[in-house]
Parts: C-alpha cells; sequence; structure tokens
C-alpha cells in the first residue's frame, strides 16, 4: 500500500540542494504557524481517509482511537502503544468476573480526537490516564492534561493520572489490576486523592 519511497527531495541531494529547519524571522513566523495549525486541523480527515483505503485493502480499519468494551464500561483505562495489549488482557479478566471495565486506546495524539474520546468515556465512573512520560508542569502528564481539557465542561467523570514505564520499565498485569481496583474505589466512593499517581516507582 506503501509503495516505493520516493520523496520530493532529498536530505541530502547534491544536484538540487534544499534548506531543512532554518531560523524563520518575526517578518512571517506569525503566518508559519498559523499555517501549521491549520495543517493539523485537516490532518485528521486525511488520516481517517488513508485508514479506509488500508481496510479496502487488507480488511481492517484503524480510527483515531480504539474502543475496547468501553461501551458499558462503569471504569475504564486510557493509554497510548503497547501498553494497551497488556490492558486488553486485564480487561478481559475483569469482564470474566462481572467487572464492567473497558480500554480506549489513543492511536493520534496530534491532531487530538477529543469529541471521539469525550464520547466514549462519558458513561464511566472513574477513569484512568496512563502517560509514559513525566509533563514537569506539576499537573500530571501530557495525555492526562490533553484528557482532562476534553472532559472539562461536559458529564462529571473523575479522573486519575498514572506516570508509569519511565525509562523502560516494564509494566505488567498486576499493575494494570492495580489502576483498575482504584478504578473501582473510587467509582464507589467518589473520592480522588491524590490525582497523579507514580506506578511502580520505588518510593
Amino acid at each position: 500500500m506503501v509503495g516505493e519511497y520516493k520523496p520530493d527531495r532529498y536530505l541530502l541531494d547534491i544536484k538540487r540542494p534544499h534548506t531543512f529547519g532554518p531560523i524563520d524571522l518575526p517578518d512571517y513566523y506569525f503566518e508559519h504557524k498559523r499555517q501549521q495549525a491549520q495543517a493539523m486541523n485537516m490532518a485528521a480527515g486525511s488520516i481517517l481517509k488513508i485508514a479506509q483505503e488500508f481496510k479496502e485493502k487488507f480488511g481492517k480499519l484503524y480510527s483515531l482511537v480504539e474502543s475496547y468494551k468501553v461501551h458499558d464500561a462503569e471504569v475504564a483505562i486510557v493509554a497510548i502503544g503497547s501498553t494497551c495489549g497488556t490492558a486488553k488482557a486485564v480487561v478481559d479478566e475483569l469482564r470474566a468476573k462481572g467487572v464492567k471495565a473497558g480500554l480506549l486506546k489513543i492511536r493520534s495524539f496530534r491532531p487530538f480526537p477529543e469529541d471521539d474520546i469525550a464520547v466514549a468515556l462519558l458513561k464511566c465512573k472513574a477513569v484512568a490516564v496512563l502517560d509514559r512520560a513525566e509533563g514537569f508542569s506539576a499537573t500530571g502528564g501530557p495525555l492526562y492534561r490533553e484528557i482532562k481539557s476534553a472532559m472539562f465542561g461536559r458529564e462529571k467523570v473523575l479522573v486519575r493520572n498514572y506516570i508509569y514505564g519511565l525509562g523502560g520499565r516494564d509494566i505488567g498485569m498486576e499493575d494494570i489490576h492495580s489502576v483498575y481496583e482504584d478504578l473501582l474505589d473510587i467509582a464507589k466512593t467518589g473520592k480522588m486523592k491524590p490525582p497523579i499517581i507514580y506506578l511502580g516507582v520505588r518510593e
């Protein structure tokens, strides 16, 4: 589907030299940043168009988010990347025990699909956002802040941030189970303190 790589411009093309990443002076910096924002706003449509082409060739549809048993979930985890495979296995175990657990996998961080995310999570009582990054803002990781923003002004859903796996540290099923246990307690009591947890860190 991708085909042979034939870029319009090579980084090192001695016959057709180009400048990449030059400094942008005040004369046009503002306009260029506005163009970048416009391109980002248009990117979601392009991603979905290519996803449809992929489905026609290979039979599998990828969207900006992937919902796994979230439609009736009372508690859910939001994550990115390979951690979602581990979380799916835990969701299956919990569902077998009658626990309404779900998972929302974010496939596109930019552009951020806030409407898709908010709609998917509205029925949940408590949500955990797993961040494999530290934002150093003292207000949680980057994905957590985006999720909180997406949920602002909508139905009240308690959202807690779990920062984990920094430096490549593994996260196992027992860690994911502990997150769901926390969520079930939050959903039951309606109380959540602190809002940010470091999962698996040696205190």
